[in-house]
């Protein structure tokens, strides 16, 4: 926090104005360096979050972030990170998500429920039932996953980052 001391006098008020329209400005500008700061630690986390999570690395590697200004965001452009997220099926019921409520997410809408399901997939999938289709597609088979909630992981930790960044860049 900024102290402001001056005399008691009508030059000293004028001071006192000038230094806190100074400060005011500072503050200003601090908020933009925070939320770039804050992204880009948010970045850095959820590749953290990401690290023991064996896919196609299409996950990881759309782990981004932007800022425009006093706001910005984190976020992961992968089509499947959602069931990654949330997880699926009866194993994803199992271990659920800390915050389904976000999007309202269900686990085993198709009533699979122990039988499972087979999905299409690709030779990065380390799923060890990959099997041919009649259609030469690749597919694998799964009674879901768990909830890997590794953004959900990144906001709580970017909340706990907020102030003790904040107060470094006020300095």
């Amino acid at each position: 926090m900024k102290i402001i001391q001056v005399p008691l006098s009508k030059s000293g008020i004028e001071k006192a104005i000038s230094e806190l329209k100074e400060y005011r400005y500072k503050v200003a500008s601090m908020a933009e360096m925070l939320a770039d700061r804050l992204c880009a630690e948010g970045e850095q986390i959820a590749l953290l979050e990401t690290a023991d999570i064996r896919m196609t690395g299409d996950l990881r590697k759309s782990i981004m972030h932007d800022t425009h200004g006093k706001a910005g965001f984190v976020a992961c452009k992968c089509g499947y990170a959602v069931f990654v997220e949330f997880g699926t099926g009866v194993k994803g019921r199992a271990k659920p998500h800390p915050d389904v409520a976000i999007l309202g997410w269900s686990y085993d809408v198709n009533n699979h429920g122990e039988l499972g399901w087979w999905y299409p997939t690709d030779e990065s999938d380390t799923n060890p039932t990959k099997r041919r289709g009649k259609d030469g597609g690749l597919y694998a088979w799964t009674k879901g996953m768990p909830s890997r909630p590794f953004m959900y992981n990144t906001a709580e930790q970017m909340r706990s980052l907020i102030i003790p960044i904040a107060k470094e860049l006020l300095k």
